[in-house]
């Protein structure tokens, strides 16, 4: 979101120096010419830009690739919708350029409804980006037709227009910085505090655009003192929410979130819309509108996740738009009344500090950084003390706190589970040449958690741990013994696990895995891309021939089985599910697959009576590969 907003600021801003700088005539064509340039760019970066390399600056990264591949033709799209509304406004002086914004909000909403529930599930990823190459031809054909359409400029007005104050324009930027800060902290509270149900993201920004629809098409739809006291009701719900949101269902939390959010947005934009400017204003206008988005982006993004440990902007902006709302009041206000806004703010924030403070007396550790937010609490379980690596509502791994049990593994690695039976009966590799066994096994794990897996390796034996998150390395080898007290030779490798191990068969060829365990899953979210045909291919490329690739597949939204299945049978592989029910100090249910052509393994007792049946019936038609892949396919 952050690439769009920069380009957003970046096309206004062309947008405000053409229309204040050139003519009329220059205008267009400098436009027509930089809609050429775009046009021409994109069909060549098509197939000359790569993806981006593993870094340790993921974000630079990203943006860098968005920017080579995308950034001309978006910079056109951005530019292009303050340009027409300015030249409506030249060619129709009577009539509002504003609903034209309202109506360019209603088709960003209209292409976020349809792409993950119309065009992702049909088509796969090389023909949705053939279809935008061609989609942007079609509007580049359309400027460049209105370009040479011969406008007649409307008389300049005799009466002079005030450019906006430096007060007014802070307004503005700071209004749009906190309507992009409100959906980003309740899209995160919503990603840890409520099960990451999916497609859940399409919500939030649905109601974002929603606000800018209706209150720059119509102005009765924002009625100040309604929309102000439902959201100082938001203010007392969000206090609750943040923490006890436990006490509430899934539904409840996600009605009370979607509530604070469109009520505080609807102040925040409808205050934008009452305060619009004259068309001669408009691209000024919409420049502090996307220069508020950018800061409230990299207040979110960057500024936030480098000063704390916890997602607290939320609580802060939820404050800064009760402050902001009531600003344009306050000379009306007689002093008491001040006082009265002014103390029930400190109220808030005092009460969300000593709640904070309460309720977070287990926090032995807290992390923030890119990728979300860490925590380490130490919790009792069934008598127990358990150290619980947590992401968001999703446990990450658990370990006793005692002497004598720390090295017994809890969770979804617990004796009997998959993954557990497939370490503890691999067994070394022999040899070729005597038939005696190798002094060691060894084991490959993408995705390292608290490094509760460690607890299976032996003497000899050798554990790679692929793990994308930094964080994740610290917290599991300062606040987790797992890694320090197993046997195993042990190396942790960052990086996403799928780049890496690439780059592994490219440089030293196979690694020769015993034993390859695929767990990189945060929350109930999953990277798409570590569960393709091509992902599965480079898996079995690293291991043994006889060798085992554990597929851990605890879902609460999503059924992978068929996923997994149809790969086995594509490759040929023996597929073992194993469903490991909760107990008192397990209390989460774990699934794996087991995909090997091993057939001592098959044989093995203990694993032969763990096996369960299959919860759902085979869909052959699930086949995700890199160019394809449909979550709506494996929605429980």
């Amino acid at each position: 979101m952050l690439f769009f907003q920069l380009m957003l600021l970046a096309g206004y801003s062309y947008a405000h120096w053409l229309t204040h700088t050139l003519s009329l005539k220059q205008q267009r064509t400098v436009h027509g010419s930089l809609v050429l340039l775009a046009l021409l760019w994109l069909w060549w970066a098509g197939s000359a830009v790569s993806a981006p390399e593993p870094s340790g600056y993921p974000l630079l990264s990203i943006l860098s690739w968005l920017l080579l591949l995308f950034g001309l033709p978006l910079l056109v799209i951005a530019a292009s919708a303050p340009l027409v509304q300015r030249w409506f406004a030249d060619r129709f002086p009577l009539r509002s350029p504003y609903r034209l914004y309202a109506l360019s909000n209603l088709g960003s909403l209209g292409a976020l409804l349809s792409y993950p529930f119309v065009l992702e599930p049909w088509l796969p990823l090389s023909l949705q980006f053939f279809g935008w190459q061609w989609g942007f031809t079609g509007l580049a054909a359309l400027l460049l037709a209105l370009l040479g359409w011969q406008l007649p400029k409307a008389e300049a007005s005799s009466e002079p227009v005030a450019a906006a104050s430096p007060w007014q324009w802070g307004y503005w930027l700071s209004l749009s910085a906190a309507g992009v800060v409100l959906l980003l902290a309740v899209t995160q509270q919503l990603t840890q505090n409520v099960p990451p149900v999916p497609f859940l993201w399409v919500v939030p920004l649905s109601l974002y655009l929603l606000s800018f629809i209706l209150v720059f098409n119509r102005e009765h739809w924002y009625q100040r003192a309604l929309w102000l006291y439902l959201f100082g009701i938001g203010l007392v719900l969000a206090l609750i929410l943040i923490h006890f949101g436990r006490l509430f269902d899934l539904y409840s939390q996600l009605a009370l979130y979607l509530l604070i959010l469109f009520s505080g947005c609807m102040l925040c934009h409808g205050e934008l819309a009452r305060l619009k400017p004259l068309a001669s204003q408009l691209t000024r206008f919409y420049l502090a509108m996307a220069l508020g988005g950018v800061l409230g982006g990299l207040l979110v993004n960057l500024l936030a996740p480098a000063l704390l440990n916890d997602f607290h902007e939320f609580p802060v902006v939820l404050l800064a738009i009760l402050l902001l709302a009531v600003l344009p009041w306050q000379r009306q206000l007689v002093l008491w009344r001040k006082v009265a806004w002014l103390g029930g703010a400190a109220s808030f924030a005092l009460l969300a500090i000593w709640l904070h403070t309460m309720l977070n007396q287990f926090t032995v550790h807290q992390e923030r950084n890119f990728y979300g937010s860490l925590v380490v609490r130490d919790i009792p379980v069934a008598g127990q003390m358990q150290r619980i690596l947590i992401d968001g509502t999703t446990s990450h791994g658990a370990q006793y706190l005692t002497e004598d049990k720390r090295q017994q593994a809890l969770s979804y690695y617990r004796p009997g589970t998959g993954v557990a039976l497939a370490l503890q009966y691999r067994q070394p590799e022999l040899s070729a040449a005597n038939g005696t066994k190798s002094a060691g096994r060894h084991f490959g794990m993408v995705g390292l958690g608290a490094g509760t897996l460690a607890v299976y390796g032996r003497a000899g034996d050798r554990i790679q741990f692929y793990e994308l998150n930094p964080a994740v390395i610290s917290t599991a080898q300062q606040h987790f013994s797992y890694l320090a007290d197993s046997a195993a030779a042990i190396e942790v490798l960052l990086g996403d696990g799928r780049l890496v191990l690439q780059q592994q068969l490219q440089q030293q060829g196979s690694q020769q895995f015993d034993v390859l365990v695929l767990d990189a899953f945060s929350s109930d979210a999953i990277p798409q891309h570590l569960l393709t045909r091509e992902a599965f291919a480079l898996y079995l490329q690293h291991l043994r021939a006889d060798g085992v690739l554990a597929v851990h597949i605890s879902n609460n939204y999503l059924d992978l089985t068929s996923v997994v299945r149809n790969h086995a049978r594509y490759f040929g592989l023996e597929a073992l599910f194993f469903h490991t029910p909760a107990d008192s100090q397990n209390p989460a249910a774990t699934e794996w697959v087991l995909l090997t052509r091993n057939a001592f393994l098959l044989q093995q007792p203990e694993i032969r009576h763990a096996l369960s049946d299959w919860p759902s019936a085979l869909k052959p038609a699930i086949l995700w590969t890199d160019d394809y892949s449909n979550l709506l396919q494996v929605l429980k």
